[in-house]
């Protein structure tokens, strides 16, 4: 096998992208066009003009993304998940509140009970605790 390296005056052949390299250009292309179409008109010129305008997209300047009807759609669709989303978080939370007061007053029931132990029971007791994971509840605070 020769080392040797191809004449400066030979053009040597550029090493192809892996799937990943590719991707990975094309991500950041596409981040590079959304930035440049969300900054619209505020937007340095040459920042506008060095990057195409994606083809789904209309070439004229009046182009907002608000104007199609799918977006809007999509947008309403969203909206309406997260309002169901956000009634649902409402719900737990009215149950998961009821629940940690009662937690709270079972280990302020707890901690009078182990206080009246002996010390050897007391011991076994924390160890208990302690193996189960539940110490560091009982000492919270």
């Amino acid at each position: 096998m020769s080392t040797r390296k191809a004449p400066a005056s030979v053009p040597t052949k550029r090493a192809a992208l892996s799937n990943a390299e590719r991707q990975r250009k094309h991500r950041e292309k596409r981040k590079a066009e959304l930035q440049a179409l969300r900054a619209g008109p505020a937007a340095p010129l040459s920042l506008r003009l060095a990057l195409p305008l994606p083809s789904a997209l209309p070439v004229a300047a009046s182009a907002l993304p608000d104007d199609s009807p799918s977006l809007r759609m999509q947008l309403d669709a969203a909206r309406k998940r997260c309002e169901v989303q956000a009634a649902e978080l409402a719900a737990l939370r009215a149950e998961h509140e009821p629940l940690v007061a009662r937690l709270l007053a079972l280990r302020t029931v707890l901690r009078a009970v182990i206080g009246k132990f002996s010390p050897a029971a007391r011991h076994v007791a924390r160890s208990h605790l302690q193996e189960t994971g539940f110490i560091e509840w009982l000492d919270a605070d």
